[in-house]
């Protein structure tokens, strides 16, 4: 998309292309068909709803593949050890943004449903569909929201003279109090839910409630923690720059969208109105093969059919997700992307070191930690999470590509297969080398692009963290009782003790940060990280350090990487000191890895350095992105954000 004419070019015709269970271009000759004549029964809306799924992006969807790895798992955060000039802090401002332009597409096609189903004068019901379509509304410009605070707000079809193409932006509050708005039309008109869809991806009841949460917690948090009005600087004066401070009366206080956040999410948690539809998935626990065991935090993300996970369960067995994009591998609905390949989802020293033992005690505190100096060892006695979304060094794992190993033969066990290599990084060469994620990556047969696991835009422990998070922003404390009902339930995958009051305080811990440290391990690689630290308001903080990996020494005393050769190559060393060590990108002195200084380690010397401080330079400007100069040459009442 290069400019806005591209966005509201023939602002005034009728460009709803339509697929689905119906193609209207089959209905009727094409000089016969407008929009009006088309909308005439509730199949007609049904088929106009399919399109905004279409263009619900999951995989490489609406955003294409490169730009999906763009917004989404984490990448450039202080979690994910892959670089992106936006959290880094040192990306310009841009002549055009997708995340901008291809927003608005969707909400064309969203309007026109809604403005058709205002001069529809059949008797079928065409509720469910009107609900769907205010459902997107909110979900484009919430998108929206997250990454330009106040914007333009397209809440009908526009024409050449419509604000919407040449008036100045909405504040941010505007535009939450337009999606909540929207929200609540949505609960009142979608009937659809979880047991009448069979849960295959429809918008249901159940994920209007869920996605409320996120947008109440979002925003609750953001103006908690940022201020509101002219105390928040992201929003400008409306005049200079930024897209102001006007609020709606009646508009939520901190107070209220927190307490919106905590009631919707608590329709999820034990008691609630939908807490006996949805469970965690389990379905890869207990296996007479060691290494299948307490898997179920990898499979969950590449189940696809009975071949792609030893238990042999099928998408059918997937409760937890609320909310999520299909994909079908028989059908040949792929999700084109290399995530196999790419392994997106690789982590940071930061990651590695918040992941608990399992006593629940962050590793600078349990004596359960093994320490750095073997291959394996920081992977013992720790969390299933750690040891099932990262590969364990010494390992051998299935590859669904071919590529570094073969598929699954789930009858044995992968250390079984020599052809699969065992798991060491290549420190020959410096480059942004970090622990080998597995989250979105497969092991069934699989070409590339064609894997087929949905895309989860919604999962029950989203919801279960929102009502602790929410809790404790409301009141400053929770009760054990809850966190039994929320971090607790979450805990039993990972196989770690309980998160307990008495823990945190004899710990010396914090239970804010306690809370918060599961949501960032628990949503890693989901693409939460970016924004929760803007709403916390610590993303200058957290996203201004440099970025580590592996130690090749620990109290002075060199760990295995640095001194053993390659398990795969015995000619070859692992490490190359002269690449790292003798440039400058191994730490000397210890460093703090973040604000939450009670849980964590700090960063000692021997720690490779994967991006420098120098390079990590996200301040608060950052936690909007600029608004593309080709939008302000054509709209000159649109002010970019502050200091941009």
């Amino acid at each position: 998309m290069k400019n806005r004419k591209y966005i509201f070019a023939a602002a005034t015709a009728m460009m709803l292309s339509l697929t689905g269970c119906t193609d209207w271009l089959e209905q009727k000759p094409i000089s016969n068909v407008t929009t009006g004549s088309y909308f005439t029964k509730a199949a007609d809306f049904e088929s106009a709803t399919n399109r905004l799924y279409d263009q619900l992006y999951g995989f490489a969807t609406t955003f294409s593949s490169n730009e999906m790895f763009g917004f989404n798992f984490d990448i450039g955060t202080d979690l994910n050890i892959a670089q992106n000039e936006e959290l880094s802090g040192t990306a310009g401002v841009g002549t055009g943004d997708v995340y901008y332009t291809k927003p608005y597409q969707c909400l064309r096609h969203v309007n026109n449903l809604l403005q058709q189903a205002e001069t529809y004068k059949g008797t079928e019901n065409i509720n469910n569909s009107v609900g769907t379509a205010y459902f997107f509304r909110a979900w484009w410009h919430f998108f929206l929201l997250k990454r330009f605070g106040g914007v333009a707000l397209m809440t009908a079809v526009p024409d050449t003279k419509s604000d919407i193409v040449w008036g100045p932006r909405k504040s941010r509050y505007e535009v939450a109090a337009s999606i909540l708005a929207d929200l609540d039309e949505a609960a009142k008109l979608v009937s659809a839910t979880k047991s009448s869809t069979g849960n295959n991806g429809s918008l249901t009841i159940e994920a209007v409630c869920a996605f409320k949460a996120r947008v109440a917690l979002f925003e609750g948090t953001w103006e908690k923690y940022n201020g509101r009005g002219a105390e928040d600087t992201t929003n400008g004066d409306g005049t200079n720059s930024g897209a102001g401070t006007a609020m709606p009366s009646n508009y939520p206080t901190v107070q209220q969208w927190l307490q919106m956040a905590k009631s919707e999410a608590a329709k999820f948690v034990a008691g609630g109105q939908y807490a006996n539809e949805f469970s965690l998935w389990m379905g890869v626990e207990e296996s007479k093969i060691p290494a299948y065991q307490h898997q179920s935090a990898f499979y969950l993300y590449c189940l696809e059919g009975t071949v792609s996970n030893p238990s042999g369960l099928d998408k059918t067995s997937n409760n937890e997700a609320i909310f999520r994009k299909c994909y079908d591998f028989s059908q040949k609905k792929y999700g084109n992307m290399n995530l196999t390949h790419s392994a997106p989802c690789s982590g940071t020293r930061k990651l590695m070191d918040m992941f608990l033992c399992t006593d629940g005690l962050p590793i600078n505190i349990s004596p359960l930690f093994k320490g750095y100096h073997e291959f394996a060892s920081e992977f013992e006695n720790r969390d299933a999470r750690m040891t099932s979304l990262f590969c364990v060094l010494g390992r051998r794992y299935w590859r669904s590509d071919h590529e570094g190993g073969t598929p699954a033969n789930y009858a044995i066990s992968p250390e079984a297969d020599s052809r699969n290599p065992i798991t060491i990084p290549n420190l020959r060469t410096y480059g942004a080398t970090g622990y080998g994620g597995r989250k979105y990556t497969e092991e069934a047969e699989r070409a590339t692009y064609q894997e087929s696991a949905d895309y989860i835009h919604i999962r029950l422990p989203e919801m279960l963290l929102t009502y602790a998070e929410a809790t404790i922003e409301l009141d400053g404390t929770i009760s054990d009782n809850d966190l039994d009902k929320t971090v607790n339930v979450i805990r039993t995958r990972a196989h770690i003790a309980n998160l307990t009051n008495k823990l945190v305080n004899d710990n010396g811990l914090n239970m804010k940060e306690e809370i918060r440290r599961e949501r960032a391990i628990e949503l890693f690689g989901e693409g939460f990280r970016r924004t929760d630290l803007c709403r916390w308001g610590i993303a200058e903080k957290e996203l201004a350090r440099p970025t580590c990996s592996y130690y090749v020494s620990y109290d002075n005393i060199p760990t295995k990487l640095a001194t053993e050769s390659d398990p795969n190559n015995s000619s070859q060393k692992i490490y190359n000191e002269a690449v790292w060590a003798g440039k400058g990108y191994v730490s000397t002195t210890d460093m703090d890895q973040s604000t939450y200084t009670a849980g964590m380690p700090k960063v000692k010397a021997g720690a490779l350095i994967t991006e420098t401080i120098n390079n990590r330079v996200f301040t608060k400007k950052n936690y909007l992105q600029p608004i593309p100069t080709g939008q302000l040459s054509l709209n000159t009442q649109l002010k970019q954000n502050p200091q941009w």
